[in-house]
Parts: C-alpha cells; sequence; structure tokens
C-alpha cells in the first residue's frame, strides 16, 4: 500500500494522479497528517514541545517557517481535496480513504465499506462534497 497525505502542502497534485495511476485505487490509503490545530482558526499552537504556526492547510515551526510540522486538515478534507483539487476519481477517493485503510489495519470485516453486515458509518454530501449529514452506527448525527 502507498500512503499520501492529500492536504495540498505535502504532496503536489501531478503526484497525487501519478501515484493512483500507477498503483491503483486499490493500493493507495490517503492519511491526514493532523496536529491538534485540525479544525480550529488559523493561529498559534503547540506541537512536541514546539511552537507551530498554522495558516490554512498548512502548520509550520514557528521558529523555522519552511518545515512543515504537520497539517491541520482532516482525513475528509484531504479526501475531497484529492477530488476537487488534484483530479483524482471520487469513488478512487473514498476508496482510498475508507476501504482500504480499514483493510489495512485489519478492521475490514466491520468497517470500510457499506456491504451488509457492516457498521453503517457514512458522510452525505452534496455534489460538491459539503457535508450535509454524518451517520455513526446507523444513528444521524447532524
Amino acid at each position: 500500500m502507498v500512503e499520501l497525505i492529500t492536504d495540498g502542502v505535502h504532496i503536489h497534485p501531478a503526484m497525487v494522479r501519478f501515484t493512483f495511476n500507477t498503483f491503483g485505487d486499490d493500493h493507495v490509503v490517503l492519511v491526514a497528517d493532523s496536529m491538534m490545530a485540525c479544525g480550529l482558526p488559523d493561529g498559534a499552537y503547540s506541537l512536541g514541545g514546539q511552537a507551530v504556526t498554522v495558516r490554512g492547510p498548512r502548520a509550520t515551526l514557528t521558529e523555522h517557517p519552511d518545515t512543515i510540522a504537520g497539517s491541520a486538515t482532516c482525513l475528509f478534507d484531504c479526501m475531497r481535496r484529492a477530488v476537487l483539487d488534484m483530479g483524482v476519481p471520487l469513488e478512487s477517493a473514498v476508496r482510498a480513504a475508507s476501504e482500504n485503510p480499514a483493510r489495512c489495519i485489519g478492521v475490514d470485516a466491520d468497517y470500510g465499506s457499506l456491504a451488509e453486515g457492516r457498521i453503517g458509518n457514512v458522510i452525505l454530501t452534496d455534489k460538491d462534497l459539503n457535508i450535509q449529514k454524518v451517520i455513526r452506527h446507523g444513528e444521524v448525527l447532524n
């Protein structure tokens, strides 16, 4: 399996497309290099005792602003960005964010797809991939 961080910071979109085309969507796993600032506003944070500055999805060491310290992007936003900004087909990106990681860690008997007997965790979106509803264990959360 090949792991990719598709936050728009770590890997160039052309390399993301190359990786999907080369390895196939059944061998790519999307991961997020998220730190505690994920989902929070831009600003000053800490990571492992080091000062970090977050601007958008990019987290850098405050004393060394050219050094990436992680990301402030959740996995769903990495999947969304792969589709909307990097040209990855929706089905491929969803598989790389759900089924493939579940298979990698051995929980695919319960998670990762909507097959019969599996736990029903679902994110419903509009056509622009904006979250409309989240269903966790069959219960609508929002």
